[in-house]
């Protein structure tokens, strides 16, 4: 494998490919994976890419990841991961390495994962090489799908706009005919748990991935704000006209992961425009 050449492989259509050397220091009881080099095709997508790296043990797992880099054919990083691990575990440790993909609207897309031993004897430690990266065909249609919208809020005018833009792989497990209607999207306004306003867009002439490109205004004083949060349905139809909820997410500091992140962001930078999508749940 290490006679492998990255550049050549860049132009074949096949799955990515990671670079890798684990090292064990004894008396630190940690575990360091450097010399951290991916290979991609041009067909997995993001902009940028980082490797994440988590060790599963008896007591749990323990997680650390490279900083971005633009993503290239051959993308090469200077830094390592260092995770903590008692050298007892080592023989029932496992590390999973996974190469993660982020476009423009920050949304995280995992463009495969190599999952190691650390018994020593199928990966022997501070031996440099190549491995194949595990792709998953159940990722793009996980959960409910997901929806792109950008939120922003005008301190001056006591205004806060969310913007439906689109969103793609929807599907539902009650009908495939529901897929076939028109598709909506209900935004409630909250404060704490208390509903203030609800508002919907218009019907996209659907498909699995619609477009509305729609803003949708609420007024909301700024002393409101912090403890305030925007719930969405993506709302189809069944045969008799009834509405039907094909996924649903909410933002705000009540949430985790990118659904919070979306809503501090928007918080640190008032009158900004910020677009990100998000996974819909069931």
């Amino acid at each position: 494998m290490e006679t492998w050449n990255p550049e050549k492989a860049a132009s074949w259509n096949q799955a990515p490919k990671l670079h890798y050397c684990l090292d064990y220091d004894r008396q630190k009881a940690e575990l360091f994976v450097t010399r951290l080099e991916a290979v991609t095709s041009n067909h997995d997508g993001g902009c940028d890419c980082y490797v994440q790296g988590s060790v599963a043990n008896r007591t749990g797992s323990v997680e650390a990841q490279t900083a971005l880099k633009k993503r290239q054919l051959h993308t090469t990083w200077e830094e390592g991961l260092v995770l903590p691990l008692a050298e007892e575990e080592l023989p029932t440790a496992t590390l999973t390495l996974t190469l993660r993909t982020c476009d423009r609207f920050s949304r995280h897309s995992v463009a495969g994962e190599l999952c190691l031993g650390l018994d020593g004897t199928s990966v022997p430690l501070g031996a440099a090489q190549w491995g194949e990266l595990k792709t998953s065909a159940k990722e793009p249609s996980a959960g409910a799908g997901e929806v792109l919208l950008s939120i922003s809020y005008l301190p001056a005018a006591n205004r806060l706009l969310v913007v439906l833009i689109k969103a793609k792989n929807l599907h539902s497990n009650q009908s495939k005919e529901l897929l076939g209607k028109d598709v909506s999207v209900k935004v409630t306004l909250k404060h704490q748990a208390r509903k203030l306003k609800k508002k919907q867009t218009k019907r996209a002439k659907h498909k699995i991935n619609p477009v509305w490109n729609e803003m949708i205004m609420f007024e909301l004083p700024d002393d409101l704000l912090q403890a305030s949060s925007v719930e969405l349905e993506v709302l189809g139809q069944d045969e008799s006209g009834q509405s039907c909820v094909l996924g649903h997410c909410s933002l705000g500091l009540h949430t985790s992961g990118s659904e919070r992140s979306h809503w501090e962001e928007m918080l640190k930078n008032p009158r900004r425009q910020i677009a990100m999508w998000h996974q819909l749940h069931l």
